[in-house]
């Protein structure tokens, strides 16, 4: 019996700040000029796609500015980095976590990167 072999999961590192953007860097030795990372909820049929972009050597960058909506709720990372893989389960990385951010990136029981939309959070921030 032949086994395939299955790609390396794809890594990303995150970064939240105090406005609520969030940076996430991809570890992907071999992408397209189409990769893209995808949010999805968990709980319904929303997501945002992020386009991915060069970084660093073997790192692709996307942002999602604190300026998008992102419903409240937990979203799950996926990323498509070569036409093989489609949207794969991104493996968490390092993470920098603001105490006061309104989305704040975590690790789940799997290991995967998922991010928490916490919209009563800015509201309580703000009174």
């Amino acid at each position: 019996m032949t086994t395939v072999p299955q790609a390396a999961p794809l890594h990303a590192d995150c970064i939240a700040d105090s406005a609520g953007g969030l940076t996430f860097d991809v570890t992907a030795p071999q992408a397209n000029d189409t990769a893209h990372l995808v949010l999805r909820h968990r709980e319904g049929p929303e997501e945002v796609t992020l386009p991915l972009a060069p970084a660093a050597r073997g790192r692709l960058r996307a942002a999602l500015p604190s300026s998008v909506v992102l419903p409240e709720g937990h979203w799950d990372a996926y990323a498509s980095v070569t036409a093989e893989d489609p949207d794969a389960r991104v493996v968490s990385g390092a993470m920098d976590v603001h105490p006061s951010a309104s989305r704040v990136p975590y690790v789940t029981r799997q290991g995967n990167l998922s991010v928490e939309s916490r919209l009563g959070r800015v509201q309580e921030d703000a009174a």
